[in-house]
């Protein structure tokens, strides 16, 4: 890029901008392959950052494009550089995870799934339980980033899992994950949600831990989210659910006001919910 051709060029701008618009160009040239950037590269540059400063970054691209490629027009409009709306998580609720455990013929596969719920683990958590990692108040194990964290359980729970683990040897869940995919698919068709799969019950833990109140920042830890904006994105599905409920026993008025003021709450009982949810709304471009 022709960037310390450029910048003499720009006039009527301050020193800060004049900065701000130097690091941006550094920043997009050590980004791109080519010795100019394509339209494709120049939107994979701006897509990473948040509205707060996509504008800065942006304006300093537009005008060394609109220097370099003169008579070319800038092929982008405002809603370019959004970032791809996230995806609620799918979930199921926990009356479907308690009848799939009812159904499972054998007592190890009813547990495994109960526990993967009651845990809120990843699969391959749950499938590397071994006996020596278990303690009184929870299990040991490596977290997706390699460190070991300890998976609590409830003390109601944890009589449960104590029972069943005694005596055990080895991994306690020591079937494929091909084995354990399969029979929630099978038992998720007898429950009339062939959908499900392992993770959903991780979501779905989550998302009961809301409902009964716990904060938002308590269900980051538990869940071993790194960031707790991969957690509050719970808050857009706790919202809505209450929203289908009341709406079908109040009409829709009362349900639209209801799921702002259960927002209110949350936001209230944990301070740390009014950010994630910020962040949300601005990565939704909302």
């Amino acid at each position: 890029m022709q960037i310390e051709e450029f910048m003499p060029t720009i006039r009527g701008l301050s020193d800060n901008t004049r900065r701000a618009y130097s690091q941006t160009l550094w920043q997009l040239d050590s980004f791109i392959k080519g010795d100019e950037p394509t339209e494709n590269e120049i939107q994979k540059f701006l897509i990473g950052f948040n509205a707060a400063t996509l504008y800065r970054y942006k304006a300093g691209i537009k005008a060394y494009w609109d220097w370099r490629f003169k008579g070319k027009e800038w092929p982008f409009n405002r809603r370019s550089f959004l970032a791809p709306r996230k995806k609620l998580p799918r979930y199921v609720n926990p009356s479907v995870v308690y009848e799939m455990v009812d159904l499972a013929v054998n007592p190890d596969d009813a547990m495994f799934i109960r526990t993967l719920f009651m845990m809120g683990c990843r699969i391959h958590e749950l499938m590397s339980f071994e006996n020596d990692m278990v303690t009184d108040t929870g299990v040991a194990v490596k977290t997706k980033g390699g460190d070991t964290k300890l998976k609590v359980f409830t003390k109601d729970f944890r009589d449960v899992f104590l029972r069943y683990t005694k005596g055990k040897r080895g991994r306690i869940f020591p079937m494929s994950y091909n084995y354990y995919y399969t029979l929630m698919k099978r038992l998720g068709k007898q429950v009339k949600h062939p959908e499900i799969a392992p993770h959903m019950l991780r979501h779905a833990r989550a998302i009961d831990l809301l409902r009964k109140g716990m904060q938002l920042s308590d269900v980051q830890q538990f869940l071993g989210h790194a960031n707790i904006n991969t957690t509050a994105i719970y808050l857009m599905i706790t919202g809505g659910d209450l929203a289908k409920q009341l709406e079908e026993v109040e009409g829709n008025h009362k349900a639209k006001r209801s799921v702002l003021d259960d927002i209110r709450e949350l936001v209230k009982s944990d301070p740390s919910a009014k950010e994630a949810l910020r962040q949300i709304l601005s990565d939704e471009g909302e």
